[in-house]
């Protein structure tokens, strides 16, 4: 379970920016554990450009360099860093992140400072019975400390850890039980962009071979009420094709495992409504842009709420249907189906979602952006300006800006253009 999140100078954010799931007023949405009552979903508006996909890059930035995902292994390879571009003082300085989080009910505080070429500082603390205890902590300018009873993996490790590499990696490398948990939390962090459906198209297709989890695809498409009866796979035309069938074995089976198209089955009626047969429709050819979306984003979000993993999606509402995304954010609301305390933190424009009492005012953040370029994150909850009431329509004062984080829009005159040309 994800607890809170900080990130400093990265891309356009170039203060600490700290996103917290924790709930005060525990009413709704939310699950305990532990010390905390947690969130079981937040969502970031935001103008165009004002950071929100910022902040959600920059989870997943983090889990990248922790799982070393660019195979960082000499001590010439570089560290991928974006710090913040927009000021003379922060254009080559160090990213700064830092996690907390929970495994197995022990609470983890996990961060580090670096730049392309060096780790600055990196630290691990676990926390029980309300009492922080320092399992290791790596400064440049500071002896390396490690805990040698809470933390013996690390134990003689410190001088054979490069100054580019994370101290976690050199401890998972050598079969450490903490820092292999840690980097497993890190690997089921789900992060999808919803504009790019492609990249997890693949992954629910796959899901459509096994039984129990096509039973449940097939009843969200059912409940989606998109027109689907039943769904199947088949193989792309072109493992038939002569040129095909002349490629290496090898070739031939790298194609073919990734070449299994969806298909959906419709009812077929005549002209007085009598069912006559099935229909096969190719996903990717015949249904809409709304449909192929959320048949993607279905496989994700049920292995999500099956394992208890978080999940984050950029633009949830592309393409999708206010009721449909409504209904996507309800599951990981439903404790019924919600067993294992997934997590969701998405970013969206969709409106619609502020209506209700579908999110309450601690699970909606902001981002807003300054005329020096500086991304600003708060909650709802937090926000004083205005004198904002409890009760007030959380849609109607978003879009009359008494919130911030929405755009500007200057006067842009068409007549004196037209006159001048």
């Amino acid at each position: 379970m994800l607890v809170q999140f900080e990130v400093d100078k990265f891309t356009s954010i170039k203060d600490t920016a700290k996103l917290n799931l924790t709930s005060i007023t525990k009413k709704n949405n939310s699950f305990e554990t532990r010390k905390y009552e947690l969130l079981q979903s937040i969502v970031i508006y935001g103008a165009n450009a004002s950071g929100k996909s910022n902040i959600l890059k920059a989870i997943d930035m983090m889990a990248s360099l922790i799982l070393n995902k660019n195979k960082v292994l000499t001590s010439e390879d570089t560290l991928e860093h974006k710090p913040f571009l927009l000021n003379s003082q922060t254009e080559e300085a160090s990213t700064t992140f830092e996690m907390i989080f929970i495994i197995d009910e022990i609470i983890y505080r996990y961060g580090f400072e670096y730049d392309s070429k060096i780790i600055y500082a990196e630290w691990l603390f676990t926390e029980d019975k309300d009492i922080e205890d320092k399992l290791f902590y790596r400064d440049i300018d500071d002896e390396f400390y490690v805990n040698p009873t809470k933390f013996k993996e690390g134990k003689g490790l410190e001088d054979r850890t490069l100054e580019n590499h994370l101290f976690l990696w050199k401890c998972n490398s050598e079969n450490g039980i903490i820092s292999k948990k840690i980097l497993k939390w890190f690997f089921n962090i789900n992060i999808l962009d919803g504009l790019k459906d492609n990249r997890y198209l693949g992954y629910t297709t796959k899901k459509l071979n096994d039984k129990v989890f096509k039973k449940e695809i097939l009843e969200m498409m059912k409940i989606a009420d998109l027109g689907i009866s039943d769904m199947d796979t088949q193989d792309d035309d072109m493992v038939l094709d002569e040129k095909f069938l002349s490629l290496p074995d090898d070739l031939q089976k790298a194609i073919i495992k990734n070449s299994t198209n969806p298909v959906t089955i419709h009812q077929k009626f005549d002209e007085d409504n009598n069912f006559i047969e099935n229909v096969e429709f190719s996903l990717k050819e015949h249904e809409s842009l709304g449909t192929k979306k959320f048949f993607a984003l279905s496989a994700p979000i049920l292995d999500t709420l099956k394992t208890g993993k978080v999940l984050i999606i950029d633009e949830i509402d592309a393409s999708l249907h206010p009721l449909l995304t409504k209904y996507l954010i309800n599951m990981f609301h439903d404790k019924s189906l919600n067993k294992y305390n997934a997590q969701l933190i998405f970013a969206t424009h969709d409106t619609n979602l502020l209506q209700d009492d579908l999110l309450s005012r601690e699970q909606i953040w902001f981002t807003d952006k300054d005329k020096y370029g500086v991304t600003e994150l708060y909650s709802l909850l937090e926000y004083k300006k205005n004198k904002i009431q409890k009760d007030s329509n959380k849609e109607k004062y978003y879009l009359q800006g008494r919130y911030g984080a929405i755009p500007y829009i200057g006067d842009f005159s068409f007549k004196e253009i037209i006159n001048e040309s």
